[in-house]
């Protein structure tokens, strides 16, 4: 197992940077994802449901790109393992 010295020397500012961006991004996610259960409750008309499935597609895939980002950027750390290619 690495020592605190050793996993506190690998910690640089993109650390922070990604672990922000990656924050930011979920929060954004679900916000729009809140939003849309909410209008979705008062059964609005197809085209604002359609407005809100591309809200929410575009939101996930921005937080799982910002996310996985982060991952990456934690196993070249070395705090995480590779993930497995499936």
């Amino acid at each position: 197992m690495n020592s605190p010295r050793a996993v506190k020397d690998r910690i640089c500012p993109a650390c922070e940077r990604r672990l922000n961006e990656t924050s930011d991004a979920m929060r954004r996610h679900a916000s729009r994802m809140s939003n849309a259960i909410h209008v979705m409750k008062g059964n609005p008309p197809e085209q604002r449901r359609l407005e809100l499935k591309d809200e929410v597609t575009a939101s996930f895939i921005e937080a799982q790109a910002a996310w996985d980002a982060y991952r990456d950027h934690l196993v070249e750390h070395g705090f995480l393992p590779a993930p497995e290619k499936s």
